[in-house]
C-alpha cells in the first residue's frame, strides 16, 4: 500500500475543537501545483493500492481542483492501481463526484468522531448524523465503501466506554470499516488548552487498548493508538515566561504536562544505563561547558547510556532538551531560600520516583553525575531509597569534598576523571 500525504489548501471547515490539522494552511492549490505533487508521487509509485491523507477533503474542489483529480485518476489507471482510499467531509460526497472514480475499488473515509449529536455540536464538527448518513448512502449506492473514524476519549464526553460502545454500534450500521482513534492533543487546537490547564487528558496507549479490547476480534474494527508521533507541543499563544524561582516555576503546568507524558506515554531506549545529570544555564544543555565535558567523557560509549537531566523543570531525557519549555527557562540558584530548596528536593524526588516506577525495567542500571549537596542529588537519593533501588554517583564523595568550593566543580579535571572511571566501571559491571 502506498500513502500520499497531500498538503494542499486547508480544510474548508477548520473549526473542529480537537483538530490541529484543519487549521494548518498548506500551499494555495491550483490545478498545476496539485498535479505537480501527484506527478512526484507517481514517479515512485509501484503499488496497486493507494491511500490519500490530508487536512481536509480530497473531494473538495478547492483543495483538489477537478483537473488535478482527473489527472490523479488517469495516472492511477496507468499505474495499475486497483484500490483507492480518500478522505472527505460528507458535504462533498455526491453521486457525480463518485462516478469519476468508476473502475476503482474506492473507499471514502469520514470522521464522524462520535454518534452523540450533542457532543458533535460541542466539538464544533459542523455536521451531524443526518449529513453523515446521507453521505454513506450515496457512497454505498455508487458501489463504494465507507470507512468511519471515531475518537476514543474526546473532550466533554461523560463516559468514555459508553460513548465508544454506542458510537461503534452506530457506525458499524453505516460503514464497511471503523477506525478507533486515540484522541491526542494537537498544538493548534483548542483542545490543547484544556489539556495544559488540566481539564482533559489523553489516554495512555494501554488505557486506550483496554477501552477498545472488546472489538479485538472484529475484522471490521481497527485501532489507531497514535495518529501522529506524539510529543507535547504548545502553540505560541500559550507559551509562558518561565524565568524565576519559586513554586510557580517549579510546578508550572507546562512542566507538569511533560512529566505526565513521560510517565504515561514515553518509552525510554531499552537496555541502556540510566545516567542522571545536572541541568545548565545554557540551553540546550548540550551546548554548555559542563555538558560538553560530560559528552566528551562518554565518548564512543555514549550510546550505552541514556542521559536524563534533573532540573526545576523536571526529569528531562536528552532527546527533548531543545523543546519548549526545557529550552527556554531559567532558575537562578542565588535566589533560592531554605524553604524553596526543601520544596525543590521534595518535588524532584517525587518526579524521579514516578519516572523510575514507570521505566526502571528498561534500564540496566541507575547512575548519576551530580554534586552531593545539590537538591537534585538529594531528591535522587530520597527516591531511590524509598524504592530500594541502588544507584551509583560517578563522582566520588572524596573528589567532591576536594573540589566543591570551585565555582564550577563538575567542569574540573578531577570530576571528569571520576566520570571517565565511573563510565568504565559501569561497562564492566552492567550486564
Amino acid at each position: 500500500m502506498a500513502v500520499l500525504i497531500l498538503a494542499s489548501g486547508r480544510c474548508s471547515h477548520g473549526k473542529c475543537f480537537f483538530c490541529g490539522y484543519g487549521r494548518i494552511r498548506g500551499f494555495e492549490p491550483t490545478s498545476e501545483n496539485v498535479v505537480e505533487c501527484f506527478r512526484k508521487f507517481f514517479d515512485e509509485l509501484n503499488d496497486d493500492e493507494v491511500k490519500v491523507f490530508g487536512s481536509g477533503s480530497f473531494l473538495d474542489e478547492k483543495q483538489v481542483p477537478p483537473k488535478a483529480r482527473h489527472y490523479f485518476l488517469d495516472e492511477c489507471g496507468k499505474k495499475g492501481v486497483k484500490k483507492l482510499t480518500v478522505e472527505s467531509r460528507p458535504e462533498y460526497v455526491n453521486g457525480g463526484v463518485l462516478a469519476t472514480f468508476k473502475g476503482f475499488d474506492l473507499t471514502v473515509a469520514m470522521g464522524l468522531e462520535t454518534a452523540d449529536e450533542e457532543l458533535l455540536k460541542r466539538l464544533n464538527k459542523g455536521y451531524g448524523r443526518g449529513e453523515y448518513e446521507k453521505a454513506t448512502n450515496a457512497i454505498h449506492d455508487a458501489g463504494c465503501k465507507v470507512r468511519t473514524y471515531l475518537l476514543v476519549n474526546p473532550p466533554f464526553v461523560v463516559d468514555v466506554r459508553t460513548d465508544t460502545e454506542e458510537s461503534v454500534e452506530y457506525a458499524l450500521k453505516h460503514s464497511d470499516t471503523v477506525v478507533l482513534i486515540n484522541m491526542l492533543p494537537h498544538a493548534n487546537a483548542p483542545l490543547a488548552k484544556l489539556w495544559v490547564n488540566g481539564e482533559w487528558n489523553f489516554l495512555s496507549k494501554w488505557e486506550f487498548l483496554d477501552v477498545v479490547a472488546r472489538w479485538n476480534k472484529n475484522p471490521r474494527v481497527e485501532f489507531d493508538q497514535e495518529t501522529y508521533r506524539f510529543t507535547p507541543a504548545f502553540a505560541d499563544d500559550v507559551k509562558a515566561e518561565l524565568n524565576g524561582v519559586g513554586e510557580w516555576y517549579l510546578t508550572h503546568p507546562h512542566f507538569e504536562v511533560w512529566q505526565d507524558y513521560l510517565l504515561r506515554w514515553y518509552e525510554p531506549p531499552k537496555d541502556r544505563i540510566l545516567l542522571f545529570l545536572p541541568c545548565a544555564n545554557r540551553k540546550p544543555y548540550s551546548l554548555s561547558v559542563t555538558h560538553k565535558g560530560i559528552i566528551e567523557a562518554l565518548g564512543p560509549e555514549r550510546r550505552r547510556f541514556h542521559e536524563v537531566m534533573l532540573s526545576n523543570a523536571g526529569v528531562i531525557p536528552r532527546e527533548f532538551e531543545d523543546m519548549y519549555p526545557f529550552n527556554c527557562y531559567d532558575w537562578d540558584e542565588t535566589q533560592e531560600t531554605k524553604e524553596i530548596k526543601e520544596r525543590y528536593t521534595e518535588v524532584t524526588a517525587e518526579r524521579i520516583k514516578t519516572y523510575l516506577v514507570a521505566h526502571k525495567s528498561r534500564y540496566k542500571a541507575v547512575t548519576a553525575f551530580l554534586k552531593y549537596d545539590s537538591e537534585s542529588y538529594k531528591g535522587l537519593k530520597k527516591a531511590c531509597g524509598e524504592l530500594d533501588i541502588a544507584f551509583k554517583n560517578l563522582l566520588s564523595k572524596e573528589t567532591y569534598d576536594r573540589i566543591k568550593d570551585n565555582p564550577r566543580p563538575l567542569q574540573t579535571e578531577e570530576a571528569l576523571a571520576d566520570l571517565g572511571e565511573g563510565i568504565r566501571w559501569c561497562l564492566r559491571n552492567s550486564t
